[in-house]
């Protein structure tokens, strides 16, 4: 469905994108959950041109990160200065230039998402081969850094849980000190709806907006919990096998899945809604407990 900007919002787009007073097709895409996405095209010849604005509109997330335009147009800028599969960057605004909230224009990506691939081994190898490249560039000067996403406040055995002991291990083993390692350039939401592909090749990895130097294993991390729940655990596993096989000094620590597992599992797992749009079934409620409980006790035995 075609959607109208002001004239404001469309004079910054024309100035942007280098198409000032011509006509510009403006569509809302499906797949977002934090910020609101439109697809831009622009007729040049036989093949538009195509651009992808994010207006950020989650006033929460605004009002606790401020600088959310800045940091994802300077997270896609690192990730073209080291050569990574990531939109290119083409204009920001941390003020309202007409549409109502800050915005970060980027060029399009050909691609899609893929949830049901007829080649799983080959579909998780290209996931993993993915995140080690982007590992592989340490953003030294990248001014953002990670921070835990886990709630202290909030921390206390899962009343859904058949596993309570496991959860309460989990938090005496999180509340160690975290360990220390390497830093490098971290998606911070790697999992596989941002990932897009093209046949059996990944062709670009979307929504760089959390973007930080940190710990890889905290990426890493972040996909298998998010593996284990839209498949099993074994698929976590799997994963984590194959990006082992191809990361540079890569030292796993299961401390990294707790972090993951306790942000986005201890209020209860649930079922994230651009699976469906993307392929993936809808997954019963408790289906989705006994996973994330199987994928908990199978990464204490790690610890």
């Amino acid at each position: 469905m075609g959607v109208i900007f002001c004239d404001e919002a469309l004079d910054w787009l024309g100035r942007a994108i280098g198409t000032a007073g011509q006509t510009l097709d403006v569509v809302q895409m499906g797949g977002s959950t934090s910020s609101s996405l439109f697809r831009i095209e622009h007729a040049a010849g036989a093949t538009p041109e195509r651009f992808v604005l994010r207006v950020l509109d989650n006033r929460e997330w605004l009002a606790d990160e401020p600088d959310l335009a800045a940091h994802e147009a300077a997270a896609l800028a690192e990730a073209q200065k080291a050569g990574l599969q990531a939109p290119e960057l083409l204009a920001y605004a941390s003020d309202d230039v007409g549409f109502g909230a800050p915005v970060v224009l980027m060029s399009f990506v050909e691609g899609a998402v893929e949830l049901r691939p007829a080649d799983f081994q080959g579909w998780l190898a290209g996931l993993a081969g993915q995140l080690a490249a982007i590992h592989r560039h340490t953003a030294d000067a990248f001014p953002w850094r990670f921070r835990s996403w886990v709630n202290r406040a909030t921390l206390a055995t899962p009343p859904w849980s058949t596993a309570p002991r496991a959860w309460e291990r989990a938090i005496e083993f999180w509340l160690k000190a975290a360990p220390e390692g390497r830093g490098v350039f971290i998606h911070r939401d790697y999992h596989p709806t941002n990932v897009l592909w093209r046949g059996a090749a990944v062709s670009g990895v979307v929504d760089w907006i959390n973007a930080c130097r940190g710990p890889a294993g905290a990426d890493v991390a972040h996909c298998r919990t998010n593996l284990a729940t839209m498949y099993d655990l074994e698929t976590a596993d799997e994963f984590l096998a194959a990006y082992c096989d191809v990361a540079d000094g890569f030292d796993y620590d299961p401390y990294w899945d707790l972090d993951s597992l306790l942000d986005m599992c201890l209020a209860g797992p649930s079922y994230y809604p651009p699976w469906q749009e993307f392929g993936l079934a809808v997954i019963p409620a408790q289906l989705l407990r006994q996973r994330v409980d199987a994928y908990l006790e199978s990464v204490m035995r790690r610890c």
